[in-house]
Formats: structure tokens, C-alpha cells, sequence
């Protein structure tokens, strides 16, 4: 396979003082939302500065991705972690069945009417609709 040349990016692509994207607006949204549920000693660890700019978001993105992805924050806090379980996977019962049963129908479904369509186009037979009534 032929190697896939990528262009460097020019130099004022490179802006430290650039406002924030959306995207990586909702990322630090939901690092904020991570970073609720750790314990105080934890989030003390992590810088806590307003995020305006990208370089803003990157000085927080850094050290919390570290910590998700380790479990420490710069080495400075020691932080405790669930042991790892490891869980056996077993296919759900019936997807066999399901994956292979055939109804030999090739053809779609038709699409419903409205009731509007129906009272339109079904005449009554005169009789009600409702139940009819024993009388004793």
C-alpha cells in the first residue's frame, strides 16, 4: 500500500489565544462532570483556571486525560482505584434463532392510512360501532 502523504499544517494554523471550539467545549463539559464525582484531594491536584482559550483547554485536558487514563494526576496525588474484574461475555440466549430464522416473505410491509383515509373510503353498513345491548 502506498504511504498517504499528509501536509504540514502552516504555522499560523497554531494559535494558542484562540477561542475554543464547540467540540472542545463539550469535551471540558464532560471532564467538568468527571471531575465533580473525585474525591477533593484528587481535584485539588488538577489545575483549576477558567478555560477560554485553546491553550486554556489543553493546560486541563493534559492532566486529566493522564489521570483517566492511569489513575494519577502528575504523580503528586496517589489515588485509589477499583481492582479490575474481569467478566466472561456470553452471547445473549435465542440470537442464534433469531439471526437465521427466515419468514420467506420477500416482500415490505405496507404502509398504514391514516383513520382519516379509512372513514373515507370504508362506507358504513349501518349498523353502530358500539357493542349492542342485552336487555333481560
Amino acid at each position: 500500500m502506498e504511504p498517504i502523504e499528509v501536509p504540514v499544517p502552516p504555522k499560523h494554523a497554531f494559535n494558542k489565544q484562540r477561542p475554543i471550539s464547540d467540540l472542545v467545549k463539550k469535551q471540558i463539559e464532560h471532564f467538568k462532570h468527571l471531575e465533580a464525582k473525585l474525591p477533593a484531594e484528587v481535584r485539588a491536584a488538577l489545575p483549576q483556571h477558567r478555560i477560554i482559550t485553546e491553550d486554556d483547554a489543553a493546560r486541563y485536558i493534559a492532566p486529566m486525560t493522564q489521570f483517566l487514563v492511569s489513575g494519577k494526576v502528575s504523580g503528586k496525588v496517589p489515588v485509589k482505584t477499583r481492582p479490575k474484574t474481569i467478566t466472561q461475555i456470553r452471547p445473549a440466549e435465542g440470537l442464534s434463532i433469531a439471526a437465521v430464522a427466515d419468514t420467506g416473505s420477500t416482500k415490505l410491509p405496507a404502509k398504514k392510512r391514516s383513520s382519516a383515509a379509512k372513514k373515507k373510503s370504508s362506507p358504513r353498513s349501518g349498523k353502530s360501532s358500539s357493542s349492542p345491548r342485552v336487555t333481560k
